[in-house]
């Protein structure tokens, strides 16, 4: 279009026009299944008493923010993404007796296992009393917080599909409330 024909139009400000890309490939049926074809996964275990000894150590760590102590389980087969496997995050969530994680949310779904101990999550308004051996489901986007309201260290498992999300470079954080975060843009909550 020549500019003598364009639109008056109120736009961003544009800081390069794009012909091409050299990270846009094109390729056959010959060269794409071999590329998306991936090694596959080495069985892996990860022995709960190493897990108690981290959890130990990260137990004594000050809250910040929305922050939580976990311990991530991360297989190293899994590469960029990060997680226990390519599209799942798996973690052990302890939060010490009296304490409360102050409300969050993320496009990731969340689900709790509880290990040890008892207290209650508000969940979008709603609140779901817990002990162990309970499970509960978080939908993605839900406002969720969490208590302890027993006598010792709440234990929770908590599976996500947070790295599914970040591969396809669309995670998104809200911790703590009002504060918007997109992995894309390489931040990550609690960052000054």
């Amino acid at each position: 279009m020549s500019e003598d024909n364009a639109v008056n139009l109120k736009t961003s400000p544009v800081t390069e026009v794009v012909d091409r890309t050299e990270w846009a490939q094109m390729m056959t049926d010959d060269e794409y299944y071999p590329f998306l074809i991936k090694k596959n996964l080495r069985p892996a275990i990860w022995r709960w008493q190493d897990v108690v000894e981290r959890l130990d150590v990260v137990m004594k760590d000050p809250l910040r923010n929305a922050d939580r102590r976990f311990i991530a389980l991360v297989h190293g087969d899994t590469g960029e993404a990060g997680g226990v496997f390519p599209s799942i995050f798996l973690g052990i969530q302890a939060i010490n007796p009296g304490e409360h994680i102050v409300a969050h949310r993320h496009n990731s779904y969340a689900l709790y296992h509880i290990m040890q101990g008892e207290g209650y999550s508000i969940l979008d308004g709603k609140r779901f009393d817990w002990k162990r051996g309970d499970t509960f489901a978080c939908p993605p986007m839900a406002s969720h917080e969490h208590i302890n309201t027993g006598t010792e260290p709440a234990i929770q498992y908590v599976i996500q599909d947070m790295p599914a999300r970040a591969m396809e470079r669309n995670l998104i954080w809200e911790e703590p409330m009002g504060h918007v975060f997109h992995a894309v843009e390489g931040n990550r909550p609690h960052q000054p």
